[in-house]
């Protein structure tokens, strides 16, 4: 029979704050008693939410870095996700984890129709003699850290609540490509990112970091359809890096989002577009020390 283990379980989108104590309370208990500590991870929200604020394998890198011994991802949709709670519990928890104790938050249901809530998961757990520990969800002030609440922040470009609640600052990544070259025309090259349309990626302006294996640049980043262009619609990320005079591979690249300067707009032609970057510029430059600060 496999080691016995302790496991929670969620869809754990952006690995948040509270996601993290979760995790770090499993791992403990787990290490305390030397069991196997498992993450039961969904691939993704059940229900469609605006953006994810981790795609699937940025999750599964922040879990990993935890220490956890095990993670286990469950694909949406799966048949597993249609087993009623008690043959989830018996078929899966019981007999293929050979769970010894379940942390989980005080709202957590799992199984169809979400049948297996707290009260149900604590009487079907002690006639197994399985542990649970119901752990208090965090809060910040008076509001429960959650990520529909980071995505609400991250849309009104609160990105630093949103750093806050997520324990980092809010990021994402994609492989650079080669496009109309709007920027490098008003003399502002950019490095533009394909990232999983999954993603949630707020718009606007925003000072930022770019980032390539262990090349770390200050940068400027603009976030939206390109107004200006007219080009409606398809959404896309566009660095440009300070101070930087060279080629960025095609490689994998992390933009950090830090600060936002201003919402998308469009500006009566190209030369006005030119002198609000310029001035973007500027802000960044300041934020990182760069040239003038007055």
């Amino acid at each position: 029979m496999n080691k016995k283990s302790v496991v929670t379980i969620g869809t754990f989108d952006g690995v948040h704050k509270g996601h993290r104590f979760l995790i770090d309370k499993t791992v403990l208990l787990a290490g305390n008693n030397k069991l196997k500590s498992i993450v039961i991870s969904l691939e993704k929200p059940v229900k469609k939410v605006k953006g994810l604020l981790t795609t699937c394998d940025e999750k599964l890198e922040e879990i990993k870095a935890l220490g956890v011994d095990e993670i286990i991802l469950i694909n949406v949709p799966s048949e597993i996700l249609t087993y009623a709670a008690d043959k989830f519990f018996d078929k899966f928890l019981l007999d293929e984890l050979n769970v010894s104790e379940i942390v989980c938050g005080s709202d957590f249901a799992f199984g169809k129709d979400r049948k297996g809530d707290t009260n149900w998961l604590k009487k079907k757990a002690k006639n197994n003699n399985v542990k649970v520990s119901i752990v208090k969800y965090l809060k910040n002030s008076s509001k429960q850290i959650s990520s529909s609440y980071i995505r609400t922040l991250l849309e009104k470009g609160d990105l630093k609540n949103a750093a806050k609640l997520l324990g980092r600052p809010y990021s994402f990544s994609g492989i650079p490509f080669k496009d109309k070259g709007f920027g490098k025309k008003l003399g502002f090259p950019t490095v533009n990112l394909k990232v999983n349309s999954d993603k949630l990626i707020p718009k606007g302006v925003y000072i930022s970091i770019i980032v390539q294996k262990d090349k770390i640049y200050p940068s400027v980043t603009s976030v939206g359809s390109r107004l200006t262009f007219n080009r409606g619609g398809k959404i896309v990320p566009e660095t440009h890096i300070l101070n930087f005079d060279g080629i960025w591979k095609k490689t994998l690249t992390k933009v950090i989002l830090l600060k936002k300067i201003r919402d998308e707009k469009k500006f009566k032609n190209a030369q006005a577009l030119k002198a609000q970057i310029s001035k973007d510029i500027a802000k960044s430059s300041k934020f990182f020390r760069f040239g003038k600060t007055g």
